[in-house]
């Protein structure tokens, strides 16, 4: 679980996760919203990852996989969270920056279990918005799986895995459906109601 963090912790400070509830996922930031996500992050700057991100994560258990949506005002958030542990702000370049990733993309951040270590590239995403089955544009799955704590017992591996999906035009209220499927035919559905989100 440690090593789980500390990728999650490593790959947030790269392209960074969500925090924090309110009226609709929100993809551009106002002044308040972006004080707001600074804020917010730090604030929370003694609390793991995982336990910032748990509003915007569907969680189906321990051995059977969750799913983050990554939002510009959570990435904000956890760059602040990162900053505030290391005594300084973020920089007007690093806000800059942080809201530019993944503009026009709706990116999720998915912890997944099997039994072999390359299991995760098995599965395919597919993202169920408007009625329309959308293939991602671009995925991130690790090499090899990590160890669980559950090893040699089954589940005894997991991966950290991230899909991104083309939606310019998202809208902020949709209700949208990540489903994983592997090749075995095992099928992880993770439902988000973005307007609950922020």
């Amino acid at each position: 679980m440690h090593r789980f963090i500390k990728i999650l912790t490593c790959y947030l400070l790269l392209s960074v996760l969500s925090a924090a509830p309110a009226q609709s996922i929100q993809l551009e930031l106002s002044e308040k919203d972006i004080k707001d996500a600074l804020e917010y992050g730090n604030s929370r700057r003694e609390l793991s990852h995982p336990e910032v991100l748990e509003v915007w994560r569907v969680n189906l258990g321990y051995g059977v996989g969750s799913a983050t949506v990554i939002t510009p005002f959570g990435n904000l958030a956890i760059l602040s969270k990162e900053m505030s542990r290391r005594s300084r702000e973020p920089s007007e370049g690093e806000i800059k920056k942080t809201l530019s990733e993944n503009r026009g993309k709706l990116v999720f951040g998915c912890s997944i279990y099997g039994d072999d270590a390359e299991f995760a590239d098995e599965y395919k995403a597919v993202l169920m918005y408007k009625d329309k089955k959308l293939e991602p544009s671009e995925k991130e799955v690790p090499a090899s799986a990590e160890y669980t704590r559950s090893f040699p017992d089954s589940p005894r591996y997991w991966a950290l895995c991230f899909y991104k999906f083309d939606i310019p035009d998202l809208d902020p209220k949709a209700k949208v459906t990540l489903i994983l499927k592997n090749g075995d035919g095992k099928k992880l559905s993770f439902p988000f109601n973005l307007a609950k989100l922020r």
